[in-house]
């Protein structure tokens, strides 16, 4: 173990609170591009990045010191385990740290397409949510909020036995609304690399609202550009776009709501992934400091309402515009994101003026088990009262 002061932390500066997190634990250094500069490499005990860095065996070469690699992501797709294995350095990631920014994501993209709807009963919509992780199971838990039948698709965890998950594509094509959330796989037995190919993408209609939050890869962006100019094609919402920071520039024009790769980026999601990983290394490297949250946000002064202002849906996305409004985000990438440097900027910068909060930040008073329970799977923090 490196001596306190004279280990060599290389970590991405786009990962907040750093320097407060790992106070006392060595010398920090910030990168700013997708690869660390060979001379910071080169002297590295320890490297934080996120999943624009691809960890693999060509960087490892530059870094003979190294003995811990961790990255602020639930994915894990861009670090060779295998390489980091052979070299006996130590890796952690963050799962579940931004699950509940990204299911806010798809709550308020859901919200702004039921806006446009014609619909009677929200209980009439099917929900499939493409595999049952922390991400899918967040957003899953939201829709069910709002009243909507919600299922989950995701055949490996059905083969286990799981119960609460079924294997059913067909389902999947026909929900109404399909919400994407696995991490990107190319082999093995279930991949998820173009899991909507041109025969899935074919059968979708304009009655259907399509959302990756996942992998752009997931998506097979080129079939779906094809699908798209058929016309009669779903709603579509593209979080992450196959070959980003380089994205299908005729596609952006058929996708309702066009992110930057910022579903997870809400502050909480942010600073909670920065958390895992530092307490990680300073578990790595025996330091005894340990932070969680509190340690860490502001809280946003949010004053406490009633649940009956935030219902009916119209209220709620009346609430949701004002504290997180996604087609702000969408309006910069249109504007920004279609070179790969102002996608790379957008995602670097985001919200830098006024960062994205979570709803647990807003208090709801509660006036029956009802709101009570609706409003905690929201996302709230709910209270209940006697009237």
């Amino acid at each position: 173990m490196s001596s306190v002061g004279t280990m060599n932390i290389v970590a991405d500066r786009n990962i907040p609170a750093l320097s407060t997190l790992l106070s006392g634990a060595g010398n920090l250094h910030f990168f700013s591009e997708r690869e660390p500069p060979s001379e910071l490499l080169a002297n590295a005990d320890a490297l934080l990045v996120r999943s624009i860095t691809q960890v693999n065996k060509e960087l490892l070469e530059k870094a003979p010191r190294l003995t811990f690699v961790a990255s602020a992501t639930i994915g894990t797709e861009h670090i060779d385990s295998q390489a980091l294995a052979e070299k006996g350095i130590a890796f952690a990631h963050a799962p579940g740290a931004n699950a509940t920014s990204v299911g806010e994501y798809v709550l308020c993209a859901v919200l702004q397409w039921l806006n446009g709807q014609n619909i009677d009963s929200l209980a009439d919509l099917d929900v499939a949510i493409v595999g049952a992780g922390h991400t899918g199971q967040a957003a899953g838990q939201r829709l069910q909020a709002l009243g909507m039948n919600v299922h989950y698709y995701d055949p490996p965890l059905s083969k286990k036995g799981e119960k609460a998950v079924h294997d059913h594509w067909q389902r999947v094509i026909t929900a109404d609304i399909i919400s994407c959330h696995v991490p990107l796989t190319r082999g093995g037995e279930y991949p998820t690399h173009h899991l909507f190919e041109h025969t899935a993408l074919q059968s979708l209609h304009e009655n259907q609202l399509l959302i990756n939050a996942s992998r752009g890869s997931v998506i097979d962006n080129v079939a779906l550009l094809e699908r798209a100019q058929q016309g009669e094609r779903p709603f579509i919402v593209l979080d992450v776009w196959e070959g980003e920071p380089e994205v299908l520039k005729p596609l952006v024009d058929y996708v309702d709501i066009a992110t930057p790769h910022i579903a997870g980026h809400s502050l909480e999601g942010k600073v909670g992934g920065a958390i895992m990983v530092a307490n990680a290394l300073l578990q790595h490297f025996q330091f005894e400091t340990n932070y969680d949250k509190r340690a860490v946000l502001p809280s946003p002064s949010w004053p406490t309402i009633d649940a009956e202002q935030l219902w009916p849906i119209s209220s709620l996305l009346s609430w949701v515009r004002q504290h997180y409004d996604i087609m702000e985000d969408d309006t910069l990438f249109r504007r920004h994101a279609q070179t790969n440097e102002g996608f790379d900027n957008l995602r670097k910068k985001y919200r830098k003026e006024s960062p994205r909060r979570e709803f647990i930040n807003q208090g709801v008073t509660c006036h029956n088990s009802e709101q009570y329970i609706q409003f905690l799977q929201l996302g709230f923090s709910a209270r209940q009262v006697n009237r």
